[in-house]
């Protein structure tokens, strides 16, 4: 089983690091294929927009309502810059062959906004959500 390891390197960051056991194209693709979206993000999940490119836009829909943001930045497949809510999010998907370390750091304006965000279970919730990229990446390698 690979952990998530979540730090606060700032007192305006939070980090999540883990490694994939897919390529990094495959995972990158997790992250910006709309169709997989929902596969892993749970919560009934719909994707109503996701415009991968510098200055698109992404719009989900979930049972606890609308998320949405915009990239700032697309690298395919080494890195995604874009916003989420009230932070920004930099994904470096790191090549090491078979597998794939991804580095998510979010940047807020304060303290308090990083702190709040901690205090939402934000190490539960990644390691959740990777939980089910595992499980989504593994479906894909036996297909």
């Amino acid at each position: 089983m690979t952990t998530t390891e979540v730090t606060t390197p700032t007192d305006t960051e939070i980090r999540i690091e883990r490694v994939f056991d897919a390529p990094r194209d495959r995972v990158f693709a997790v992250w910006t294929n709309p169709d997989l979206i929902p596969e892993w993000w749970g919560d009934n999940t719909v994707v109503e927009e996701m415009d991968v490119r510098a200055g698109g836009r992404w719009r989900f829909r979930t049972e606890y309502g609308v998320v949405d943001g915009e990239f700032h930045e697309v690298v395919p497949p080494e890195r995604l810059v874009q916003t989420f809510q009230n932070h920004v999010q930099t994904l470096e998907f790191e090549d090491l062959g078979d597998r794939t370390r991804l580095v998510q750091t979010m940047s807020f304006e304060s303290t308090e906004d990083r702190d709040t965000t901690m205090g939402y279970g934000v190490a539960q919730g990644a390691e959740a959500g990777f939980e089910r990229v595992d499980a989504l990446l593994a479906k894909q390698a036996a297909a």
